[in-house]
């Protein structure tokens, strides 16, 4: 979970400038040597191994545009610029000017979500810690929810992205839709490799303790269950952009155990089946999502009432609020559909405050969900799906990763939402 990972997509420019010929004549011409400008913390290393434009090699426009793009996915820079030049003895040097997003940066974070409402309080996060390329961050909200989080990752460690991410997390709030005060705690460390280009495998560990002031919601019947989990996932991603997807696939396959042979409470799997086409129409973007949930087992018994999902509101069902539909359509399972069509109104570009860089974006959509939740089998029924449409629009931030507006159609008419991060992400995390 990269509950704060990313600014959006950063800004890349490729300029292609010659001292004798037009770009295209340098395609071909061994390349003398690639200079790296404007770099002050990120380590050489960094940058090199997401280059295949190297010295000996001949220049090729493509691979030198996949080679900025992979470096733009880092999203630690906010602006990247490539010139050529040619030289006497007809090779070419390669300049990249790069400028980066600050290492540290204090800021005001805030969540906003149905049930929730409004959380606000401090943050601190670095994006380039120690100019390696490891994503540090903490906050502390107040609100409608107290949050505390401690969010560590590191991409790529060694190997073909061997990578390590640790989540640790403690939220109080009123579960209104299952009617306790409730208090959160999670530890979540997770490793993972890649497979090939766009192969991708984890393996993860959780502990969560999940405390209620009304025992007889919790399995243990005391005042805390205990959580043991273990999980492994498989996927496929093909995405050319990561922050703002315009083509390619986000494909995921998690399950999880919990309980069991592990120590703790609950006694269940928990199976994940998450699918995203990102597929280009001209500059615009269509999108389909596809999430089916499924957790088999006994309710309140092996299942913790807790876990089920309740739809409705901007993370799962858009055109209803969780508050009502979520006290309809809940159970162990769900399945939700997306089709957005995304529009960019201003693509992310730089910006710079008091000398420090940025970048910041903004993008309208329209969209149609479906979905549909149920526990026993004779629930698992067309007819008690909903479906809402709506419109909005996506603002891409510094540190806050985006803040989406949107008003949504149902059965009751209009409503507006007001929520961070992606619809599809979020409804992976729970946020209701």
């Amino acid at each position: 979970m990269k509950t704060l990972k990313g600014y959006g997509c950063c800004v890349v420019m490729v300029g292609l400038f010659l001292a004798e010929a037009p770009a295209g004549d340098a395609t071909g011409h061994p390349i003398a040597t690639v200079e790296i400008r404007g770099v002050r913390y990120t380590r050489d290393f960094v940058i090199q191994r997401e280059l295949v434009t190297r010295t000996g090699r001949h220049f090729d426009p493509a691979i030198l545009a996949a080679d900025l793009q992979r470096l733009d996915n880092l999203d630690i820079f906010s602006s990247l610029d490539a010139q050529v030049q040619r030289r006497a003895d007809d090779s070419v040097t390669v300049v990249l000017q790069i400028r980066e997003l600050p290492p540290v940066v204090p800021y005001i974070n805030y969540d906003v979500n149905d049930q929730d409402g409004w959380s606000f309080g401090p943050a601190i996060r670095s994006v380039n810690l120690l100019g390696r390329d490891v994503f540090l961050a903490g906050y502390a909200l107040f609100g409608g929810r107290e949050s505390f989080l401690l969010d560590l990752s590191q991409p790529w460690w060694r190997g073909n992205h061997l990578s390590f991410d640790l989540d640790v997390s403690r939220h109080i709030r009123h579960n209104e839709l299952d009617g306790f005060e409730e208090t959160t705690t999670e530890i979540t460390p997770r490793i993972g490799l890649w497979l090939g280009q766009h192969g991708r495998v984890s393996m993860v560990a959780s502990y969560m303790r999940i405390g209620a002031n009304l025992p007889e919601v919790l399995l243990s019947g005391a005042s805390n269950d205990e959580l043991y989990r273990l999980g492994a996932s498989v996927g496929y991603d093909s995405r050319d952009v990561w922050g703002n997807p315009h083509r390619g696939w986000l494909n995921e396959v998690e399950i999880w155990k919990t309980g069991g042979l592990l120590p703790g409470d609950g006694d269940f799997w928990t199976l994940h089946t998450d699918i995203r086409r990102f597929q280009p129409v001209g500059e615009h973007t269509l999108v389909w999502a596809g999430l089916t949930s499924l957790q088999p087992g006994t309710m309140g018994r092996q299942v913790p009432g807790y876990m089920d999902y309740h739809l409705g509101g901007a993370n799962s069902l858009r055109g209803y609020v969780v508050d009502d539909l979520g006290l309809e359509l809940f159970g162990a399972h769900q399945m939700l559909t997306t089709i957005e069509y995304r529009i960019p109104l201003l693509q992310p570009r730089e910006v710079r405050f008091f000398g420090r860089s940025a970048d910041m974006g903004l993008g309208g959509t329209l969209f149609v969900d479906g979905g549909l939740a149920w526990t026993t089998r004779d629930e698992f029924d067309v007819q008690r799906a909903r479906f809402g449409l709506g419109t909005g629009i996506r603002i891409l931030l510094p540190a806050i990763d985006m803040t989406r507006i949107e008003v949504g159609y149902g059965e009751d008419g209009w409503r507006l939402y007001l929520a961070t991060f992606s619809k599809m992400r979020a409804q992976r995390l729970r946020l209701r």
